[in-house]
């Protein structure tokens, strides 16, 4: 019974170690960049999807956006991502940052709350 058990367990246990350490936003030193600007948003729905276009992403370490002050601040893999690409994923989901705007198309198709005043 404990063998059948083991037999189970192990491939699970291999299996999120494998995803922890594949989701792991270090270059090859070990270090990790970060960067801070400013994204355009009102809500935590606009909080929930700017942090979910770059959150799981393959480099980004995490992205925390604050709603008070539209500020996004995130750490990243530099050998694997950049802050220009950061800003585009941002804008492909419908956030303007100083540098990168979104498609219009997209930011019209975003719920009323977050259709912000554009810069």
């Amino acid at each position: 019974m404990k063998k059948s058990i083991l037999k189970m367990i192990t491939p699970a246990i291999v299996g999120v170690s494998l995803f922890t350490s594949c989701g792991n936003a270090q270059d090859t030193n070990g270090e990790l960049s970060k960067t801070e600007f400013k994204v355009y948003g009102n809500c935590g729905m606009c909080e929930k999807t700017i942090e979910g276009s770059l959150n799981g992403q393959e480099g980004i370490g995490e992205a925390d956006w604050d709603k008070g002050t539209k500020m996004i601040s995130v750490t990243y893999d530099p050998s694997i991502m950049n802050e220009d690409k950061i800003k585009k994923k941002i804008a492909g989901v419908g956030y303007d940052t100083e540098s990168h705007r979104a498609e219009d198309e997209v930011y019209n198709s975003l719920p009323g709350c977050c259709q912000y005043d554009r810069p």
